[in-house]
């Protein structure tokens, strides 16, 4: 029997593996159609959480506003999504998949999703229920978040923490 720090070892190999076997499947799609995996990402997330604003977005992504403005700005640009700003409050901002984003990403995933099936095609059903169940519960404990139960399953956001006090200037100290 495998010691503990060698299954989690094993587990985390695993997952990297298969993370990348699945970049080698979806990159050259990508490519074709001119978006990064960050852009596809990102209209993947708008596409299954719509009107989501953009500090949400990226906080689910962990990273900063500017970076999710960027990678808007590329896919709004290629008619892949769109921004309304709130009648309520101009700052506010919803992004929208467009028809053409949502094709896009159901397009891609189905042709994944029929890559995994074909590849697993001698797998009992229940050994992939298993091996699902046993990662969205890791992916939870490392999210923090609840454990979820059957198909993939979009994280939520962490909680906020507590704002950070700012620190006092002390370079004016002598």
């Amino acid at each position: 029997m495998q010691k503990a720090s060698d299954a989690d070892g094993a587990l985390f190999a695993a997952v990297w593996t298969f993370h990348r076997a699945i970049g080698d499947v979806i990159d050259p799609l990508l490519s074709r159609v001119g978006i990064t995996k960050a852009q596809f990402v990102l209209l993947f997330f708008i596409e299954k959480m719509p009107q989501q604003v953009v500090g949400k977005i990226a906080d689910m992504l962990s990273v900063r506003m500017s970076t999710v403005s960027h990678l808007v700005n590329h896919l709004e640009g290629r008619g892949y999504l769109k921004r309304e700003r709130s009648s309520d409050d101009r700052r506010v901002v919803r992004l929208h998949a467009t028809s053409r984003g949502s094709k896009l990403v159901a397009s891609i995933e189905g042709l994944v999703i029929e890559q995994v099936r074909t590849a697993s095609s001698g797998i009992a059903g229940q050994r992939k229920a298993d091996a699902a169940k046993l990662l969205n519960e890791v992916a939870s404990h490392i999210l923090g978040t609840p454990a979820h139960r059957g198909a993939l399953r979009i994280p939520r956001p962490r909680a906020p923490s507590a704002p950070k006090r700012k620190r006092k200037d002390r370079s004016d100290r002598g």
